[in-house]
């Protein structure tokens, strides 16, 4: 046991020995320290917001409708889109819940092109302030219960900005009956 203990303070010693202790360069200096010498380094580093904030409405009605005119078939109401962070931000889709079950005979469309029993729903960025827009280019289109990564907006810090429910369907898929479009939206730091 003596010899054990002799073995171990002799190993303790020789890693002390053998050691070396080594400190920072002060933050006036510009030369390198060598391993053994000593000196003081001041590290200064900044501090990034990780507190994203954005204001929009979490429930938004609106109408579809064939009888409309224009290439876009919905009716809805301005969605007003804040954020309230001071760096910029994206939003994007990730996920949207689809809920067809009072749609007889009625399929969904992932791209916004539809046949006779599809209907297709899309957010698109308002291009013209106030203004419903009448066409579906550049509108971003919901899939339907399926992961995806779609970028909605990107907004600067403090900036404002809006965006439309649009949409078309097909020609046989019955205007009275209603369905559930749910998107996850995500907001994260933009990587512009």
């Amino acid at each position: 046991m003596k010899k054990r203990n002799i073995i171990l303070q002799f190993a303790l010693a020789a890693s002390l020995l053998f050691s070396t202790v080594t400190y920072a360069a002060t933050a006036s200096s510009p030369k390198d320290i060598p391993v053994g010498s000593s000196g003081q380094m001041e590290m200064v580093g900044t501090i990034e917001p990780t507190i994203l904030s954005v204001t929009m409405p979490s429930f938004v009605p609106f109408n579809i409708s064939n009888s409309l005119q224009s290439q876009n078939k919905v009716i809805s109401p301005r969605i007003n889109v804040k954020n309230n962070s001071n760096i910029p931000v994206q939003i994007d889709v990730i996920y949207t819940k689809v809920d067809l079950s009072k749609l007889e005979n009625v399929s969904w469309s992932n791209n916004g092109t539809v046949n006779a029993n599809q209907i297709a729903i899309g957010l698109k960025q308002e291009e013209i302030e106030n203004e419903m827009p009448e066409d579906l280019v550049h509108a971003k289109w919901l899939k339907e219960n399926q992961k995806q990564d779609t970028n909605i907006m990107v907004l600067d810090a403090s900036q404002k900005g809006a965006m439309y429910v649009v949409g078309t369907l097909g020609a046989k898929v019955s205007e009275n009956a209603t369905f559930n479009v749910t998107p996850t939206f995500v907001v994260s730091k933009t990587s512009e």
